[in-house]
This record gives C-alpha cells, sequence and structure tokens, in this order.
C-alpha cells in the first residue's frame, strides 16, 4: 500500500480490492483530518456484503410484531479507522405486510458484514435499508445496533420507519 501507515503482515495477502477501497477510505478520512493511529488491515467496501436476504409469503390477516436479536459480540463489521473489528448486537422489529425474513438467510447476510470496513452509523441504515427493500411493505421496520464499549463510549444507532 502506498501510504505511510504500518500495515500488518497480512496486507500484503489481502485482496486487490480489499487494499484498493482500503486505501481509498483512508485517503477519504484524511480529507477531514482523520488519521489512523497503529496498524491498519485491509477491509472491503459496504458493496461486497451479500445482496440478498430470503423471504417467505406473510399470509395472515393478524398483524404480529417480530423480533430478532442476535447475541451480544455475535455481529461485527471493521472500523474504517482502525481495522479493528467493531461487534455488538443487531436488533431488528417490525410488523410484516406480505412478507417475513427467511432467518438462515438473515444469518448469512449479517455473517457478511464481518471483512468490511464501515462506520457504526452506516452499518446500521444499510441493514435498515436491504431489509426495507426486501421485505417490501412491512408495516413498520426498526433496524438497532449496540456495539461493545470502545474507549468507554457506548454506541447505540436506531433507524426506525416512523420517522423516515
Amino acid at each position: 500500500m502506498s501510504t505511510d501507515h504500518e500495515r500488518q503482515d497480512e496486507s500484503s495477502t489481502a485482496s486487490p480490492s480489499a487494499r484498493e477501497h482500503t486505501e481509498e477510505a483512508l485517503e477519504y478520512m484524511a480529507q477531514f483530518g482523520v488519521e489512523p493511529e497503529g496498524q491498519v488491515r485491509p477491509f472491503l467496501p459496504p458493496s461486497a456484503r451479500q445482496q440478498d436476504i430470503d423471504r417467505l409469503p406473510y399470509e395472515h390477516d393478524v398483524r404480529q410484531r417480530v423480533h430478532y436479536e442476535t447475541e451480544p459480540g455475535e455481529f461485527s463489521a471493521v472500523c474504517p479507522f482502525s481495522g479493528l473489528p467493531d461487534s455488538g448486537t443487531v436488533r431488528v422489529e417490525y410488523v410484516p405486510g406480505d412478507w417475513i425474513v427467511e432467518l438462515k438467510s438473515f444469518k448469512y447476510y449479517l455473517i457478511s458484514w464481518r471483512d468490511i470496513g464501515v462506520t457504526q452509523e452506516d452499518v446500521t441504515a444499510y441493514i435498515f435499508e436491504d431489509l426495507r427493500a426486501e421485505l417490501e411493505n412491512p408495516e413498520t421496520l426498526v433496524v438497532t445496533t449496540e456495539y461493545t464499549v470502545r474507549g468507554g463510549i457506548n454506541t447505540t444507532c436506531t433507524v426506525d420507519s416512523w420517522q423516515q
């Protein structure tokens, strides 16, 4: 890589797209005076995430609130400032319209974020947008991410369809 930032040995074996995306992200952050400290591992862009989530028809007249929650620390993405993992809990709550989420597919979707460099706020928005697109017409949809404390700061991000 072409910057002066220290890299871990694995950067030489990272895919060209991961190295290129990492460099682009570092250049973007530098525009705002943000410089990573220490080592930076290569990471993939958000477009590398699993692009689809399977769904099943919801054919009932009754409305119910569906709630999915990962175990603490089960979800992770990569901090684009340090290359270190950001781990936490993902909560999804929705009232189905015509569709419900197929859980195995959703689990693979969540796992697909593990090598992607993205801010905590952005990943929450991406998950919301991806679920809203697959569910097409949920009555409500709320996505919350709650991250493991880093640097003494708790981070919780929520996107709620009622606020859109």
